[in-house]
């Protein structure tokens, strides 16, 4: 859990469609959940990660259980523009906020998501052995981890001109996954019946999610159509 009284960083890594629904429903699940959007960023527009401050991990942790534009979200330990930036920021990290997931009792794995890039093995393997400077004193677990670290960089948003190093590095601790299997769970594909006007499943949870809906709320909808959803 984040340190009581801090404003933690966090990275969100979102999801690539629906680009201009994404920010209004990260502001809406906020509100919803007692948090504040803050943006640490400037301006998101179509970058799939976004650094924001939430109050708590509690919070974080709510967030993730509605959202289906986030991936996962992770509490931010470092950032730069290249491998020497991100050492640099790692090492300026209070070591107290690192002491209680890095302990000689706990296990963890360390994982490497690129965007827009796919590296070797061996390229992988380098960048984890690069860390060996943070304070890990437990066991490695690939399988069944308590704490999940990963490095995410970004190598822009052209598949035609992929640069040969990172726009962006970040490093974080794992936080929670996001509901978008829910989209294929509930996928129109799968439904015994479909009427011409039956909702694409992704855009009903935005939707419920940008009007704030609560457990046991009542929500008129003058536009049901087929009632699929009902």
């Amino acid at each position: 859990m984040a340190l009581p009284g801090s404003l933690n960083r966090y990275l969100l890594l979102m999801a690539q469609e629906h680009l201009e629904f994404r920010l209004p429903e990260i502001q809406s699940l906020l509100s919803l959940f007692g948090g504040q959007f803050t943006n640490n960023q400037g301006t998101y527009g179509k970058s799939p990660f976004w650094i924001l401050t939430i109050p708590s991990e509690d919070i974080a942790r709510n967030l993730m259980k509605r959202t289906v534009c986030a991936k996962s979200i992770f509490e931010l330990w470092g950032h730069g523009k290249s491998p020497e930036e991100l050492y640099s920021s790692l090492r300026n990290y209070p070591v107290e906020k690192m002491v209680p997931f890095l302990h000689s009792d706990s296990t963890y794995k360390i994982q490497i998501h690129t965007f827009n890039k796919t590296l070797t093995q061996e390229e992988k393997v380098k960048r984890i052995d690069a860390l060996e400077f943070l304070p890990f004193e437990g066991k490695v677990n690939l399988k069944k981890p308590q704490h999940i670290f990963s490095v995410l960089e970004d190598y822009g948003l052209d598949p035609n001109c992929i640069p040969e190093n990172p726009h962006n590095i970040y490093f974080g601790r794992w936080i929670a996954d996001g509901q978008r299997e829910l989209i294929e769970s509930y996928s129109v594909k799968k439904r015994h019946y479909i009427g011409n006007t039956s909702m694409d499943a992704g855009l009903s949870f935005i939707m419920a999610n940008h009007g704030k809906v609560k457990k046991n709320d009542i929500v008129f909808d003058p536009f049901v159509g087929t009632a699929v959803y009902i």
